[in-house]
C-alpha cells in the first residue's frame, strides 16, 4: 500500500478544516448567505429559533436567537440576559418567529420604551417591522407561549385550582406554581412587588407568559396606589421580564370616565411608552346588588345585560386592547345558586363568541363558594368546572402594527 508524503496529510488536514468552518457558518449566519440547513429548504429559518434581520424579509444579514433568553446590554440578576449579536443592537428591522412562542421588541435596552409584542399562535410569524421601531430595538425576549384559552380560576385555594381544573389561574400572588394543564399567571399585586429580584425571578421561571399587574391601585382597602407617577414608574420595572403585561385592575367604577384612575393611569402610560398588552377589569354589579327581579333567572338575565352593557363600554373606552375579566360575580349580596349559575352560563357563552375577550376567571364570593370546608366543589363550583373551557382567547396571531410578508 502505498504510504501518503507528510505534504499530502497537510493537505488533508486543512480539507478538513475549511470544511468545518464551512458547516459553523451554516448553523450561525451572520453577515453571509448559509448553507440552508436540512430542515429549511429555503435557507432562512431552522428548528424553533426566531430569526432577526437587519433587511425586510429577513433578507441577509440575519442571525437567530434561542428562546427563553432577553438579548439586551441592560443586566439584571437574572442569567436570561444577554447581548444582542454584533451589528444588531438598533439594527432590525424584519423578524421570524416560529409558531407556538412570542416575542417581546423595545427599543429601550430595560424593555421600555417603543415596543410591539408577537404572538405566533397558530402559524409562524414572518413581519417586517413599523417605521417608529426600524433600526430602533435594543431588547428582544424570545420565549414559548403556553396556553390559548379564555377560561380560568382566581383563587389562592390550590385544592380549589386544580378541582376546577381550568386551563389558567392565578392567586393575586408571584410565586405560585402551574399544574399539568393549568398555567400560572403571575400578579405584582402592589407597587412593593416590582423589584430586580421579582423580575429575576419571573425571567428564571419556565411556565409563565403572562404577568397581572396592580390589583385596585383606586382602593385604600386593596394595593391602594393613588399617586399615578408611582404606579407608572413601579410598572416599568417590570417591563424588564419581557412578558406580556396588562394594565393595573380598577374597580367596577374607576375602569373609564373623565377622571377616573384607570382613564388617568392609561394617558400616562400612552405618553411614557408603556407597554399595555390588554385590559383587566373587575365587574360586581355594584349599585344594582338588591335591584332584582320576580324570579332568579329573570334576575340573572338583568345582571347579564348590565354585564354586556359595562364590558362594551370598557371595549369602546380602550378599543386596541383585548380585555380580560380576572375577578367578577352576579354580587356577593344574592345568595341563589340559580342567579349565579344562570349567570354564568350566560355571561361565558357571551364571552366565548366576543372576539376582543380574551380571559375571565368568576369570583365565588364567600356567600357561594366554590366549595365546602372538606374543599369538595359545592354544586355551583361544579356547575362552573362543567362550563366548556377549550375556546381559545386569540383568533389568531399577533403581529401589532408590523407588516406581514
Amino acid at each position: 500500500m502505498k504510504r501518503r508524503s507528510r505534504l499530502e496529510g497537510w493537505f488533508m488536514l486543512f480539507a478538513v478544516l475549511i470544511g468545518c468552518q464551512k458547516n459553523e457558518a451554516a448553523t450561525n449566519p451572520v453577515n453571509n448567505t448559509p448553507t440552508p440547513p436540512p430542515s429549511d429548504p429555503q435557507g432562512k429559518y431552522s428548528g424553533q429559533k426566531m430569526v432577526i434581520s437587519q433587511s425586510e424579509k429577513t433578507a441577509s444579514p440575519w442571525v437567530e436567537l434561542n428562546p427563553d433568553t432577553a438579548y439586551t446590554t441592560f443586566r439584571s440578576l437574572s442569567t436570561k440576559f444577554k447581548n444582542l449579536p454584533g451589528g444588531f443592537d438598533n439594527k432590525i428591522v424584519s423578524v421570524y418567529l416560529p409558531e407556538g412562542h412570542m416575542a417581546v421588541l423595545s427599543a429601550n435596552e430595560d424593555g421600555t420604551g417603543e415596543s410591539i409584542t408577537f404572538v405566533a399562535l397558530n402559524t409562524p410569524i414572518k413581519v417586517n417591522l413599523p417605521t417608529r421601531l426600524r433600526n430602533n430595538i435594543s431588547y428582544v425576549r424570545y420565549i414559548p407561549f403556553n396556553n390559548m384559552f379564555k377560561k380560568g380560576t382566581g383563587s389562592t385555594n390550590d385544592t380549589i385550582v386544580q378541582a376546577l381544573r381550568d386551563p389558567w389561574y392565578y392567586g393575586w400572588s408571584l410565586n405560585k406554581p402551574s399544574y399539568v394543564g393549568q398555567q400560572f399567571v403571575p400578579m405584582t399585586w402592589g407597587k412593593g412587588s416590582c423589584t430586580e429580584a421579582n423580575v429575576q425571578y419571573l425571567m428564571d421561571r419556565k411556565d409563565v407568559d403572562h404577568l397581572l399587574s396592580f390589583n385596585e391601585p383606586d382602593n385604600s382597602g386593596q394595593s391602594n396606589i393613588p399617586d399615578i407617577d408611582t404606579a407608572i414608574q413601579r410598572y416599568k420595572i417590570m417591563q424588564k421580564t419581557g412578558l406580556r403585561l396588562g394594565s393595573p385592575v380598577c374597580e367596577q367604577d374607576n375602569a373609564f370616565g373623565t377622571g377616573r384612575w384607570l382613564t388617568n393611569f392609561m394617558a400616562r402610560a400612552a405618553t411614557e411608552k408603556l407597554r399595555i398588552d390588554f385590559i383587566n377589569v373587575h365587574w360586581y354589579d355594584w349599585g344594582n346588588q338588591t335591584n332584582n327581579a320576580a324570579t332568579d333567572s329573570l334576575t340573572a338575565e338583568r345582571v347579564f345585560n348590565r354585564f354586556v352593557s359595562y364590558m362594551q363600554k370598557v371595549h369602546q373606552n380602550y378599543p386596541d386592547l383585548p380585555v380580560w375579566v380576572t375577578e367578577y360575580n352576579a354580587n356577593i349580596n344574592r345568595r341563589s345558586d340559580v342567579v349565579h349559575r344562570y349567570f354564568m352560563k350566560l355571561s361565558t357563552d357571551w364571552m366565548n363568541q366576543t372576539s376582543w375577550v380574551e380571559r375571565y376567571a368568576y369570583f365565588f364570593p364567600n356567600s357561594v363558594p366554590a366549595a365546602l370546608s372538606d374543599r369538595s366543589l359545592t354544586e355551583v363550583g361544579k356547575y362552573w368546572k362543567a362550563l366548556p373551557a377549550s375556546t381559545p382567547g386569540m383568533g389568531g396571531n399577533i403581529v401589532g402594527d408590523a407588516i406581514p410578508f
